[in-house]
């Protein structure tokens, strides 16, 4: 049986990087075991700073940052996933240096926000300066005395119903984006660089029309002719029925579009719960007019056209209305298609086969082809059928 190495082997960092990976001294910081290493071997000064990062609860990607610094590890003893974590914390840390930089000789203390958690966590800690960095937050009106920083096109989600004076609230924004709930007047004298998004829209039309989509909703009327309720159904245009937050990670460079996640408005639960299953949703925008519009107005409204089928209310078409580039028409795919089109259409390249037979529909889905083959009534069918599909699915996708 193979020895179990140990550091104390060992009595130079050199020697103890040539034989421990990076991930071995990390599991040996965390044992507290390295710290101990490092002080027997007179390197006192390496031990308080390794001992300082575990007392602050720093991640692995931080610890190994640390550990490249101590054993001044070369880059080409880096596994590529080691160099890919710790280049993305290096960048992120640089970043924070250039966005403290903008403010010169503030000696209020900083703090940098991530997540609505760590912004949560910086305000107990009663922070008057934070760098809210890239997401989507939630800020406190009733919590005077702090200005809002932001990096990297972060979001401030304000859900007020009455107008807003941040100047009296003692609450100053300087470049971030606002996202209005409702039609409300914000005073924000004091803050710059702030761009407002209105959310506050039900319809694009100018006589709002949720009486009649609400009535819609439970479907054709007994009395009511099919033609009379589709074309009812069709006059129904442009209600928002949800949101979307662009995140510049979901921007397809190669097929020039913005995949999203869209949040439902629950009001058209009973239209979207079978529309929007197992779908993927993207807009095609050019990089530039994506880049401006991610710049302008990262969470933007969802809006729809209707039509009906089979008696019920469906989407007809969604889109986004946008003061940036105006109207953005969405496309919707299954996740896993079944079709003619070509992978960038798809948004994630699950092009699967073209058709399982000559008679299949080109419209169907891989859900469809599974509910044919199944047998309540006798699972062992449906066990032997579903393989069939597979086997047949991967000889097509090996060609």
């Amino acid at each position: 049986m193979t020895e179990q190495k140990s550091p104390f082997d060992f009595h130079s960092k050199h020697e103890l990087a040539a034989n421990f990976s990076l991930d071995e001294l990390l599991t040996l910081t965390r044992q507290r075991n390295l710290q101990e290493w490092l002080a027997v071997n007179f390197y006192a000064g390496e031990a308080r700073k390794v001992s300082a990062a575990l007392n602050d609860e720093l991640d692995d990607a931080q610890l190994k940052l640390l550990l490249c610094k101590v054993f001044d590890l070369p880059l080409e003893s880096l596994s590529p996933a080691d160099v890919k974590e710790i280049s993305s914390l290096v960048d992120k840390n640089h970043r924070r240096e250039l966005f403290v930089e903008q403010i010169p000789g503030d000696d209020r203390k900083i703090f940098f926000a991530e997540t609505q958690g760590e912004l949560v966590k910086a305000l107990d800690a009663d922070a008057q300066l934070i760098y809210l960095c890239g997401g989507e937050f939630r800020i406190p009106l009733h919590r005077g005395g702090v200005t809002y920083v932001g990096c990297d096109n972060a979001l401030v989600d304000l859900d007020a119903e009455v107008d807003v004076d941040l100047d009296a609230c003692e609450i100053v924004l300087r470049d971030v984006q606002v996202y209005l709930h409702h039609a409300i007047n914000l005073r924000a004298e004091k803050s710059a660089n702030v761009k407002v998004i209105d959310g506050s829209r039900t319809t694009l039309g100018e006589h709002p029309m949720l009486k009649e989509i609400f009535d819609i909703l439970r479907g054709r009327k007994a009395f009511e002719s099919p033609a009379y309720f589709t074309a009812r159904a069709e006059n129904r245009r442009g209600v928002a029925v949800g949101v979307a937050l662009l995140d510049e990670k979901n921007f397809d460079f190669d097929a020039e579009q913005f995949n999203f996640s869209p949040r439902w408005d629950f009001e058209y639960i009973s239209v979207l719960k079978d529309f929007a299953a197992r779908k993927i949703f993207f807009a095609t925008i050019c990089p530039a007019d994506a880049e401006r519009l991610y710049d302008n107005e990262r969470k933007l409204q969802i809006f729809a056209d209707f039509t009906a089928r089979d008696g019920k209310l469906t989407i007809a078409a969604l889109y986004f209305d946008t003061k940036t580039l105006g109207r953005i028409a969405i496309t919707v795919r299954d996740k896993f298609y079944v079709g003619s089109s070509s992978m960038s259409e798809l948004g994630y390249g699950l092009d699967i086969i073209t058709a399982y037979d000559n008679n299949s529909s080109a419209d169907k889905t891989w859900w469809d082809f599974v509910d044919e083959r199944r047998n309540d009534n006798n699972p062992s069918a449906t066990i032997k059928n579903l393989s069939g599909l597979l086997g047949e699915l991967l000889k097509r996708l090996n060609r």
